[in-house]
This record gives structure tokens, C-alpha cells and sequence, in this order.
């Protein structure tokens, strides 16, 4: 896919660069654990989908926003029919298809980085995404795809999905004394994050009343929120019927 699109070509780079580390950031940068990796794509799968009562059932059809490496798709995979993971970044999709290629019922697409593409009207049952649009640098950009979450959820399904309502951590000071900590580190090391202050990793906070408009305008109706006013506000909404 030509590069349309500078989120694009910022996760292409991290992607090369270190792409579990960028996925999941608790691991080590200079020796990320990839059996580690792989385990926290249940756990984080579960730690989302536990406050709402909610589970992947062997018949769904799910839509994953910001599938990267597959970490969470291949959780999401060994509970549902059927899943079709986008993102934004054609390197990370290359990569997912190589690490899932051993799970059929995995179908993996390059997004646009503004909507979800070619996913058909009300073909979802579930849609998921997780840690994905608190790096997204214009929250209307998040917005969008939250009406887009209603377009391609089918009456009766569900949505649980992640966002920021700290703004203050998405502005480049809140980094910077970290960075400053870290840079001596890095230098011996010869090894660290880069461009970490870029807006494509800072990203943005949604403003409550904002997003709660979006989830209407797509048709959906808003359930619950857990960690409120947090880094990791997860939402969960459906459309009736």
C-alpha cells in the first residue's frame, strides 16, 4: 500500500525498529522476551473483557483495530470464528501474517489510518481494540473510528475498547526528564527507544462528552467505563437490536 499517511510510516519504523517493545512496553527494549510477549495477549484480552462480563464466544465474528505484530489477534483467534485485525502500518500487518499464519480463521488488512476500510456494514459481532488509540495524535481521528465501530458492528454486538483521558501525559514534557534519565543508559547500551517524543507515539486524550457523542452518532448505545480519568479508560458500548 502506497504511504498515505505519516501514522503510517511512524509505525512502519517502530515496527523495524523493535515492534514488540513498541506493542508492549513492559518488556526489556534491548531484550524483549517473546514468549512473554505472546502469553500478554490473553491476559491483556482478559483484563479488558472481565469488568464488562463479557467474553469471545466460538461463533463470533471479531474486528480488531490495531492488530500490529498480532499479540492480541492471536488470543482473540483460539476463542472466535473468525477475525479480521487492521492496522495502520503495512509493516506490522507483514509481520502478523508471518507470525499467524498457522491460524486460518485470521484475516489481516492495511488501514487508512481514518476509518476501517473495507469491512462491511454490520459484520461484526465484536470489536476490540487495546492500547491503540491513546496513540493516535488527533482525537477526532478516534472519534471516526468509533462511529466506524458502529458502522461495521451488527445489530446485537459489542464493542470494548481503549482510550486515554489524561491529557497531560500525551504533551512531550511529561517525557522529557525520563528521556533525560534514561539517554546516559542508552549510551552505553547503544540501544534505546527513538523518537519517543513523536507525535505518533505521544498521541492524545479523548474529552468524555466528545467520545460519548461520537459512540451515539455510530448508532451505539453506551454501557460502562472503567478507569475513569485514567491512561486506561476502558469503554464498553452495542448496538441495539
Amino acid at each position: 500500500m502506497p504511504k498515505t499517511n505519516a501514522m503510517g510510516s511512524f509505525w512502519d519504523t517502530k515496527a523495524r525498529e523493535n515492534a514488540m517493545w513498541y506493542i508492549h512496553n513492559l518488556l526489556d527494549y534491548c531484550h524483549p522476551d517473546e514468549e512473554e510477549f505472546w502469553l500478554s495477549g490473553p491476559v491483556n484480552l482478559d483484563q479488558t473483557l472481565a469488568p464488562f462480563g463479557r467474553g469471545i464466544g466460538p461463533e463470533d465474528t471479531v474486528v480488531e483495530i490495531g492488530c500490529g505484530i498480532g499479540r492480541m489477534t492471536r488470543a482473540l483467534a483460539t476463542r472466535a470464528a473468525r477475525v479480521t485485525g487492521i492496522d495502520v502500518s503495512a509493516e506490522m500487518v507483514d509481520r502478523a501474517r508471518l507470525a499467524l499464519r498457522d491460524l486460518p480463521n485470521v484475516h489481516l488488512l492495511v488501514g487508512n489510518g481514518r476509518d476501517l476500510g473495507d469491512v462491511a456494514d454490520g459484520s461484526a459481532d465484536v470489536v476490540h481494540s487495546f492500547i491503540v488509540f491513546q496513540h493516535i495524535p488527533d482525537p477526532a481521528i478516534t472519534y471516526a473510528y468509533v462511529r466506524e465501530i458502529g458502522r461495521v458492528l451488527r445489530p446485537g454486538g459489542w464493542t470494548v475498547f481503549q482510550v486515554s483521558e489524561r491529557p497531560e501525559i500525551h504533551r512531550s514534557g511529561a517525557w522529557r526528564s525520563e528521556r533525560t534519565v534514561t539517554a546516559g543508559i542508552g549510551k552505553t547500551l547503544r540501544r534505546r527507544p527513538r523518537r519517543v517524543l513523536n507525535p505518533h507515539w505521544l498521541g492524545s486524550a479523548v474529552d468524555r462528552a466528545e467520545l460519548l457523542q461520537a459512540i451515539g452518532d455510530g448508532g451505539l448505545v453506551f454501557d460502562a467505563t472503567v478507569g475513569d480519568g485514567s491512561q486506561f479508560c476502558l469503554v464498553h458500548a452495542h448496538r441495539p437490536g
